[in-house]
Formats: structure tokens, C-alpha cells, sequence
């Protein structure tokens, strides 16, 4: 990814964002990802695609992989909340390396984002707080 091109998808999720983040958390194909500002210690809202949830789970996409601040939030602070279809989980989170089986459960709006804009994407593994898993 080029230097400008670098900027303006940062200009664009500048104005974006603020506009979505209302939305997001209530419609079916976004989230909130709320991470712990690791100079601040203010709480930080991010939209996101909405990713694949199994109950116990729910992984979403970072197309900066690492470099996002939420990202580098998630490093220092792993306990995050998730606004998810009008409710708040809590839980811890963690950044993975994607693989194909779940890249293909996301929706076509994510995948294209991973594919097109992607620079280095990672996965963002939340597990949440109180659920039993058989899987861990």
C-alpha cells in the first residue's frame, strides 16, 4: 500500500467513522470494539465488520493488522467490550494470524475490505467473559 494511499483510507475512516459508530453495534453488519487507550486510559470506540460468532467467540478483522491502534490498545489492555446487536460483551482479546476458514465466514463487505485495503490484516480473537467453551 502506497504512502497516499495510506492517507486518504486514513481521511476517509476519519469522517467515516464518526458517522457509523452510532450505528454500529445495532446493525446486524457492524460492531463496536471498545479497547483501553494505552496513553490515555480513556476508552476508545471502534466500528467494525461484524465477524463470525459462536456463542463463546466472536473474531473481527483488522485490515492494519498490528499497526491499528486499536490494535496496539488490545496489545497493553487484552479486556474489551463488544457492542454486538444492541448488547455489550465483555471479554478478552487477542491478535491472531487469519486463516481461510474463518476469512470465509465473514460477509462479502469484510472480505473485500481484507482483500482491498488489507496491509498486513490480523484476526481479533475476543473471547468473552463467563462462557463455558468445550472448544478451549
Amino acid at each position: 500500500m502506497t504512502v497516499r494511499h495510506h492517507r486518504l483510507l486514513h481521511a476517509y475512516w476519519k469522517v467515516l467513522n464518526p458517522i457509523t459508530r452510532p450505528l454500529a453495534g445495532l446493525m446486524p453488519w457492524w460492531v463496536v470494539l471498545e479497547t483501553t487507550g494505552r496513553r490515555t486510559g480513556r476508552m476508545r470506540r471502534t466500528p467494525l465488520a461484524n465477524g463470525p460468532f459462536d456463542g463463546s467467540s466472536i473474531v473481527l478483522l483488522s485490515v492494519h493488522g498490528d499497526r491499528s491502534a486499536f490494535a496496539r490498545n488490545i496489545a497493553d489492555a487484552p479486556h474489551v467490550r463488544v457492542k454486538r446487536r444492541g448488547r455489550w460483551h465483555s471479554g478478552t482479546a487477542s491478535v491472531v494470524e487469519p486463516d481461510d476458514a474463518t476469512l470465509r465466514r465473514f460477509s462479502g463487505y469484510a472480505r473485500l475490505g481484507y482483500r482491498t485495503v488489507g496491509d498486513n490484516p490480523k484476526f481479533i480473537r475476543v473471547e468473552l467473559d463467563g462462557v463455558a467453551s468445550a472448544s478451549r
